[in-house]
């Protein structure tokens, strides 16, 4: 119930800022690249973890002038540092790297504040699912298939351009937690900074 409830909340808000944005039909399409570094909330079933960095790409349509919807479809690396209690080879620690699709819908305020440097920032957040497609070999015992399928996660950041470029600052605040154990409740938390160009 609680999760219609959240996603029926998600589609209006969208649609709501869709209308908005068509008074404002401008359509910006881009690609950013980025790093990330991420790491994992507490959980009984991890002995110690640590932030790792990552990379992320991917591209982008933006809908609208001052308010604007912003959808994606972005490749996501994000890599931790970890020892578990679950672990084949007890105490050992090892870098834990999962690969995700992630589609983003990002809703968002520019301004015109046009400065020396930076120019046009945006404010924006939105809701995000990722797909696990894949894990790196590691010393954890840990495969694909004990990863979740599919990740909930609210993001919310800053945006600003510098000369050609438009540059994003994000948080990634995960909702699913990232081993799919019954006992497992740690949930990944990231901050991405990326770089892009539109046309």
């Amino acid at each position: 119930m609680k999760t219609s409830t959240l996603l029926l909340f998600i589609l209006s808000l969208c649609c709501s800022f869709s209308a908005a944005a068509q008074d404002e039909p401008k359509l910006t399409i881009g690609a950013k690249a980025g790093i990330n570094f991420y790491s994992l909330s507490s959980d009984a079933l991890i002995v110690d973890d640590d932030t790792g960095l990552s990379y992320e790409f991917g591209v982008y349509g933006r809908i609208g002038e001052r308010l604007f919807v912003q959808p994606e479809l972005n490749f996501v690396s994000h890599k931790t540092h970890l020892i578990t209690r679950i672990q084949t080879r007890a105490g050992e620690r090892d870098a834990l790297t999962v690969r995700y699709l992630r589609i983003p819908v990002m809703l968002g305020y520019r301004t015109d504040y046009d400065g020396k440097i930076a120019s046009r920032i945006r404010f924006m957040a939105g809701p995000s699912i990722s797909y696990a497609v894949g894990v790196a070999d590691n010393n954890l015992g840990i495969k694909r298939n004990d990863i979740h399928n599919a990740q909930f996660a609210l993001n919310g950041g800053v945006g600003f351009e510098v000369w050609l470029l438009h540059l994003d600052l994000l948080y990634h605040h995960y909702f699913t937690a990232l081993l799919n154990d019954g006992r497992a409740e740690g949930k990944g938390r990231a901050f991405s900074i990326s770089a892009g160009v539109g046309f």
